[in-house]
């Protein structure tokens, strides 16, 4: 038994990844423990109703606090509920806010912070900035402990299909995609030379309905739009189309565990260029640039290159494959069980 708090953020600005990745990593931990879990929350609304839809009860924190004082206020409520275990996934925290909560006695979990608040973890995980961190016992990286839907793994042990006339697409970014990149994409889209089969989907934060409305009704492709899908589902579209157009952050592991040929276009963040050109340097994907700065023009002249390409798309295919085996879920929550 004991008790699991966590602290994440997510919603249609912040996106949606460490949302979903928590999700996962609650849903694992009551399995394995009976634990009791809350979340703790401050932001948007959407981020709150998927976690409370999904069955979990959610601590509003006041949106007003500086770092110190949400510390604090954890702190507190850590007392008061006797808990056992901190997971803490938020960007940036810092070595005050870590020191306050480390005065609970609390046993801590870190994900992906890029302060140096995380060398108070007592476990971190480092998934979105690689090859930066001094080695350490308690540090877990890489694609090995990528927390990805378990349906990944299973699609990685099936051979992907690299088709020598390549005609399907598919444009996925992510629960949100605050930066309207799906928008862009699909204009983009009408530059190709011919007419495609185009799968695209969108998560339950995203907000751009009406010019997405527009896009489908104008285009000359075939296309199928997918609203807020299962881990199942879209995994089967990675496995059954060509190529993808997709965001930073978590999406491009799931590209690369099954070898789908992608572009990536990053919202204007600095570690999903990063992550991107760590895995472009492996030969896996390609790193279009931040998804702002790229033209029409450049994203349709690009993937139409690819399409192409056939021996390029079975190369990327293959080293993808090589880097995420799509089981890094159970890798973590058992590390996470021996701190617990």
């Amino acid at each position: 038994m004991g008790t699991i708090l966590i602290r994440c953020d997510g919603g249609t600005l912040l996106g949606t990844g460490h949302i979903i990745r928590e999700l996962m990593i609650a849903r694992e931990l009551q399995k394995n423990t009976h634990a009791t879990i809350e979340f703790l929350m401050r932001n948007t609304q959407e981020g709150i109703k998927k976690i409370e839809k999904e069955g979990f009860s959610v601590k509003r924190l006041p949106k007003t606090l500086t770092l110190d004082d949400e510390a604090n206020f954890i702190a507190d409520y850590i007392k008061s509920k006797g808990a056992d275990l901190l997971i803490v996934d938020i960007l940036d925290t810092s070595k005050n806010y870590m020191s306050i909560l480390k005065t609970t006695g609390i046993k801590i979990v870190s994900f992906d912070d890029h302060s140096n608040g995380k060398y108070l973890a007592d476990l971190r995980f480092n998934i979105l900035e690689l090859d930066k961190e001094t080695p350490a016992f308690n540090l877990f990286e890489g694609p090995k402990y990528v927390t990805l839907d378990p349906v990944y793994a299973d699609y990685h042990t099936k051979e992907k299909e690299i088709r020598e006339n390549a005609n399907k697409v598919l444009i996925t970014f992510g629960g949100s995609d605050p930066g309207n990149l799906t928008n862009k994409t699909l204009r983009a889209s009408e530059r190709f030379d011919r007419k495609l089969e185009i799968n695209v989907v969108i998560g339950f934060a995203f907000p751009h309905i009406e010019g997405l409305e527009s896009n489908l009704k104008k285009s000359k492709h075939k296309i199928k739009l997918h609203k807020n899908i299962s881990a199942q589902e879209i995994a089967e579209l990675m496995f059954e189309n060509d190529i993808s157009i997709g965001a930073g952050g978590l999406t491009q592991y799931e590209f690369v565990s099954i070898g789908l040929p992608a572009f990536i276009m990053c919202e204007n963040v600095q570690h999903q260029y990063e992550l991107a050109n760590w895995f472009e340097n492996k030969g896996a994907l390609i790193n279009l640039g931040m998804g702002e700065q790229i033209s029409e023009e450049m994203i349709a002249l690009r993937v139409t290159e690819l399409l192409n390409d056939y021996l390029k798309r079975e190369k990327m295919s293959r080293a993808a494959k090589m880097l995420c085996d799509g089981k890094g879920l159970k890798r973590t929550v058992n590390k996470i069980l021996e701190v617990f």
